[in-house]
């Protein structure tokens, strides 16, 4: 679920606000971070809460962590990923979290010496944590306004189709269209994952205004396949922020912004 920053990928052309405001007739959202409240500095401590509840208390939630993220970056250098422009080049191997993050908790326990959790459980602990994250205060108002202007809405998120399934769904949110990682069998930031996107509403990628909370997946992805975006900047992170490499069309706290940025009716 980490960002990967490239140091030599050359700036996506950006889409400004006054060539996106008249062509947006749909609006896609990021999920994790964005709609739902579970953020990735969030799960040291949800690990930290795991290892204490297995009896665990020689490593810590950030050490175990850390070398979750170090097995994930190994893991993506195996198959030929190149962690420097994961822009170019082929389209990567898709492995959903199922497969992957059993493997790096395995690593990290390995690493740190845990013997008690099995891997396995440990991923159970965040499904069941990411099927329940719960919405944000305005999703609900946002979703009703931009319904009531006559924006389409959909959801495009990295994760797996059964705990996005089902955090939907108890989140109570409905959209048009729901594109997980999963189905589209691609990654953001990754061009063919929002290339889909617009493909599942038919629409032009110029036409779709993507939503999101991650500097590199959301904005630079998005915006490196043609789509204007809104940022939502939640809490001040400088080193998360580095990871940008274009600006966001728009960008503010929450999703209300978006109400100020689009125009009173979609169009027709």
């Amino acid at each position: 679920m980490s960002d990967t920053t490239p140091e030599t990928t050359p700036p996506p052309a950006t889409i400004g606000p006054k060539e996106a405001v008249g062509s947006v007739r749909a609006v896609a959202f990021d999920c994790y971070g964005t709609l739902l409240k579970l953020e990735e500095r969030e799960f040291a401590a949800l690990i930290q809460e795991m290892l204490h509840e297995h009896g665990v208390h020689h490593a810590s939630g950030e050490d175990v962590w850390e070398a979750w993220l170090e097995a994930s970056r190994e893991m993506a250098k195996r198959e030929g990923r190149n962690s420097e422009r994961p822009l170019d080049g082929p389209e990567p191997i898709f492995r959903p979290f199922s497969e992957t993050w059993p493997v790096f908790f395995g690593e990290a326990f390995r690493h740190h010496s845990v013997e008690t959790i099995p891997p396995m459980t440990a991923f159970q602990h965040l499904w069941d944590v990411l099927s329940a994250a719960p919405a944000y205060p305005e999703v609900a108002p946002v979703f009703a306004e931009l319904q009531a202007r006559g924006y389409r809405i959909a959801i495009g998120s990295n994760a797996d189709d059964d705990h996005l399934e089902h955090a939907l769904e108890l989140a109570g949110i409905e959209v048009e269209v729901v594109l997980s990682s999963e189905e589209a069998q691609s990654y953001k930031p990754r061009r063919p994952f929002f290339e889909q996107l617009c493909a599942r509403l038919d629409l032009d990628p110029c036409e779709v205004l993507y939503v999101g909370d991650s500097p590199w997946a959301d904005v630079t992805g998005a915006n490196h396949a043609g789509l204007p975006v809104y940022w939502v900047s939640r809490y001040p992170d400088p080193e998360r922020e580095k990871m940008m490499r274009s600006s966001p069309t728009w960008s503010g706290p929450d999703l209300t912004g978006i109400l100020d940025a689009l125009p009173a009716r979609a169009p027709v």
